[in-house]
C-alpha cells in the first residue's frame, strides 16, 4: 500500500500569513485576538471577539489575469474563496510541486459551510438599504433565517479552484463540522493508498461571520469572558477565527521520484459518528476514545509523543476530552498535550487543518509548543498540559476531535527520520 507524504504546508491565521509568519506567532506566544465590527442596523454597529486576517491582496500570489477571473465569478472580495486560494498556491510553493500531465492530482476542500458569509453579506446589504431601514435590522433577518443559513453549501468553488490550478482529478468538498480537515486528510491518504492519485491538494478555509458568533452564543459555546482558555480552571466557551491549511500529501513514490523533502508520514486515521445529538456527544458510547484507541492501534507502531486534542475551551467538551483521553491509555503514561485554539481562534472547518499542520512544524522542529492562556490548568481534567513551550523530539503524534453532529476523528502522524 502507498504511503501517503506530507511534502507541503501552508497556514494563514491571525498571528500571521505563511508557514513562517503563522509558525514564528506560536513561538513568540503573540495574543492576536482583536474584535470585528458588523451592521446591525442601517446606522448602527456591534463587535464581537474575534482572531481577524479580513481581506487578503491577492495580487501578491496571482497574475492579473487570474485575478480579473475571479473577479467576474463574483469572488474577489469572497474571504472565504480567497483562503483557499492562497492556501494552496502557498502549499504547492513550499512543496517545490510544479503540477504536470504526468501525475494525477486531486484537490479536496474542507469547509463548513461553503457561500454562507457571501449569501449572509448580501442580506446584510439588503436588509439596511434605505427602503427597508425602517422595519428591517440585522438581528431580525438572522431570526428569519436562521435554519436556511445553516442548510446552505455550495459546490461551485470547488469548480473554480479546480479551474484556476488545472486540476481535473477525483475532486471533492468534504463538510464534517470540525472534523473536516482529518477527514478530507483521509480521504487524500485513501486515494493515495488505492493509487487513484499521485497527489491530493487537502484545504480547508473559514471566516469568522458574525451569524457563526451569533449561532453558537446561543448554544452556550462562546466564551463569556472574550478569551479562549483549552482546559483552563477558567475556561468559559470559545472565541472564533479566520483561518485557512493547506497540505500536499503524496504518494511515497511520486515523493521519491521528484525528491521531494518530507516534513511527516500521515499514516492513517480512525472515524466514526454518534447521532445521539446535533451540538452533543453521547457520553455513554465513547466513540470518541475508541477512534483513538484504535487509530493509534493500527496505525502508531511506537508510543504516542504528543496528543493535539480539540480543546475548545468549553467547560464541557474540554471535560469530555479530557475523560475519553484517560480512557484510551487506562491508567498508563499520558503523552503531552497542547491546544492551539489560544493562538488561532476557533476557525471551525479548518481548525483541524490549521492545528494539524502546527503539529506537524513541532515534529519538524522538535519544538512543543505551550497551550496558550491555559495558565491555571484544571486539576479535575489531570492531564499533563504542556504549560512551557519545550524542545521534545516528536515521533509519532495524534491530532483528535470530536465535532459538532457527532463525527468523531482521530489521526496518527509519524516522523520521516
Amino acid at each position: 500500500m502507498n504511503k501517503a507524504i506530507v511534502t507541503g504546508t501552508s497556514m494563514l491565521t491571525a498571528g500571521g500569513i505563511g508557514n513562517e509568519q503563522a509558525w514564528n506567532a506560536v513561538l513568540q506566544e503573540k495574543e492576536v485576538m482583536s474584535h470585528r465590527p458588523y451592521q446591525i442596523g442601517f446606522d448602527e454597529t456591534d463587535q464581537f471577539p474575534c482572531f481577524q486576517i479580513g481581506e487578503l491582496d491577492l495580487s501578491q500570489w496571482f497574475e492579473p489575469h487570474i485575478l480579473e477571473r475571479v473577479e467576474e465569478w463574483g469572488l474577489l472580495h469572497d474571504c472565504d474563496f480567497q483562503y483557499l486560494l492562497a492556501s494552496i498556491h502557498m502549499a504547492l510553493e513550499d512543496a517545490k510541486l510544479n503540477l504536470t500531465k504526468e501525475s494525477t492530482v486531486s484537490i479536496i476542500i474542507g469547509h463548513e459551510n461553503l457561500g454562507m458569509v457571501k449569501y449572509v453579506e448580501r442580506l446584510t446589504e439588503d436588509i439596511n438599504s434605505a427602503q427597508h431601514r425602517e422595519n428591517k435590522t440585522f438581528i431580525r433577518a438572522y431570526d428569519e433565517y436562521v435554519d436556511q443559513l445553516y442548510q446552505l453549501q455550495t459546490f461551485p468553488y470547488l469548480f473554480y479552484l479546480a479551474h484556476i490550478f488545472d486540476i481535473h482529478g477525483h475532486n471533492y468538498v468534504t463538510n464534517n463540522a470540525c472534523a473536516s480537515g482529518l477527514y478530507a486528510l483521509e480521504l487524500g491518504r485513501q486515494l493515495i493508498a488505492s493509487n487513484t492519485t499521485d497527489v491530493a491538494i487537502v484545504a480547508c478555509s473559514d471566516y469568522a461571520h458574525v451569524s457563526e458568533h451569533l449561532w453558537l452564543q446561543e448554544r452556550g459555546a462562546m466564551s463569556h469572558i472574550g478569551e479562549i482558555k483549552p482546559f483552563d480552571l477558567e475556561r468559559s466557551g470559545s472565541v472564533l477565527g479566520d483561518g485557512a491549511g493547506a497540505i500536499i500529501l503524496e504518494s511515497h513514490a511520486h515523493a521519491e521520484r521528484r525528491q521531494a523533502e518530507p516534513y511527516c508520514e500521515y499514516a492513517g486515521g480512525s472515524f466514526s459518528q454518534d447521532t445521539w445529538h446535533m451540538t452533543l456527544p453521547d457520553v455513554s458510547k465513547h466513540l470518541y476514545s475508541k477512534v483513538m484507541t484504535d487509530a493509534v492501534q493500527r496505525f502508531a507502531d511506537a508510543n504516542i509523543d504528543l496528543i493535539v486534542p480539540h480543546g475548545t475551551g468549553s467547560p464541557m467538551w474540554d471535560l469530555y476530552e479530557a475523560k475519553e483521553i484517560h480512557s484510551v491509555f487506562q491508567g498508563q503514561h499520558i503523552p503531552d498535550v497542547t491546544a492551539f485554539k489560544g493562538y488561532t481562534g476557533h476557525t471551525l472547518g479548518a481548525c483541524n487543518m490549521i492545528e494539524t499542520i502546527l503539529l506537524i512544524h513541532a515534529m519538524k522542529s522538535g519544538i512543543v509548543p505551550k497551550t496558550l492562556f491555559s495558565n491555571n490548568s484544571d486539576p479535575k481534567l489531570n492531564l499533563p498540559i504542556v504549560t512551557a513551550t519545550k524542545e521534545k523530539k516528536v515521533k509519532t503524534a495524534m491530532k483528535a476531535v470530536p465535532a459538532f453532529a457527532g463525527f468523531q476523528a482521530a489521526g496518527i502522524f509519524k516522523s520521516c527520520t
